[in-house]
């Protein structure tokens, strides 16, 4: 089979690899969609790891099940969870099911940028989730998708909260429609590129606008003299964090939902920012199967539309290029491989 093999940003090769052998509690899965992560494009993150074939966000067909399997047959459309929770460690007994230890050291193999993935026992067992009413290509957006559910459920956000979202790529514009869905009172966006701005409003937001100085000030005109209840932080950038603590109201919540360099280190004005204010830093990590489930009805549902995020449908053979797009972040939001 093709596999695409990250070297760097730069340098992703198409290569051979066997078909995977799997065992008698696994599944053989045919990779249809496969969505290019932001965080497949970190090269801090990715490039210590490489050569790697990378690729979480996978939708495709059982094409091969284990005699011991049950509940999952040959030619189930499926979405497939890289990572799972064990569900009874002290983490997971508390709600915390991406921080579980199972959770990051669970994964299929040999990743999403390939033809065919062997599914392990304990994925098969909490990470299918069936659909049948969409393309492979939106059920692919259901592990992005998941992942802001999770955020919204640890930042408990409420129908009355007015929202900031800080960065309009792919992230950002599902927290978008997420929050258009559930009814918040008000959503507000800003990013840097024009061409994101333009999609932030296409997605739902009340206000998307540039990221620049008088932010605050103009939220406060919008939203009945306050700044808003969340910030969503979907931009590592240093200046983007500032931006945040200038635009929170009191009392609200700021949600570090993407993640800067790992020798980033942002100055904190604990006076500011605590004192007398009680505002709260929140972070998320991933999706736990439920966030999962949850995502999939709300795509197949129709009540959040996915399709319009996907600006990209490239063959496996094409993967350097999707690469090199979604690093340069400009034209184009969700990139999805299809092999």
């Amino acid at each position: 089979m093709k596999v695409a093999v990250y070297y760097s940003n730069n340098d992703i090769r198409i290569e051979e690899r066997e078909i995977p052998k799997i065992g008698e509690k696994e599944i053989l899965l045919k990779v249809r969609a496969s969505g290019i992560c932001g965080s497949d494009v970190l090269e801090w993150y990715r490039k210590g790891k490489a050569p790697v074939i990378l690729g979480h966000e996978v939708a495709g067909d059982v094409v091969e099940v284990g005699k011991e399997v049950k509940g999952v047959k040959e030619g189930d459309k499926v979405v497939v969870a890289h990572h799972v929770p064990c569900n009874t460690c002290y983490f997971c007994l508390r709600g915390h099911h991406t921080v579980c230890e199972t959770l990051r050291k669970t994964n299929f193999y040999p990743g999403g940028f390939s033809e065919f993935i062997r599914v392990p026992e304990i994925n098969v067992d909490r990470g299918i989730f069936p659909f049948e009413k969409i393309s492979y290509e939106e059920a692919s957006l259901t592990e992005p998708l998941a992942c802001v559910i999770r955020a919204h459920r640890l930042l408990s956000t409420s129908i009355e909260d007015s929202v900031f979202v800080i960065g309009c790529g792919t992230a950002g514009l599902l927290h978008i429609k997420f929050l258009k869905a559930i009814g918040v009172r008000r959503i507000f966006a800003a990013d840097i590129i024009d061409y994101r701005i333009e999609s932030a409003k296409k997605a739902g937001a009340d206000f998307a606008f540039q990221s620049e100085k008088g932010v605050a000030e103009f939220i406060r005109s919008k939203n009945d003299s306050r700044l808003a209840d969340k910030v969503i932080l979907c931009t590592g950038s240093p200046s983007a964090v500032e931006m945040a603590f200038e635009t929170v109201e009191r009392g609200g919540k700021i949600l570090f939902f993407a993640t800067p360099e790992p020798d980033v280190g942002i100055p904190l004005p604990v006076n500011r920012m605590f004192w007398r204010t009680e505002i709260s830093f929140v972070s998320s990590y991933g999706g736990s199967p439920r966030d999962y489930a949850d995502a999939i009805e709300l795509i197949e549902n129709g009540r959040i539309d996915v399709k319009s995020l996907i600006t990209h449908r490239l063959p496996l053979s094409e993967a350097s290029y999707g690469f090199k797009l979604v690093s340069s972040g400009k034209e184009c939001i969700k990139v999805v491989l299809i092999p």
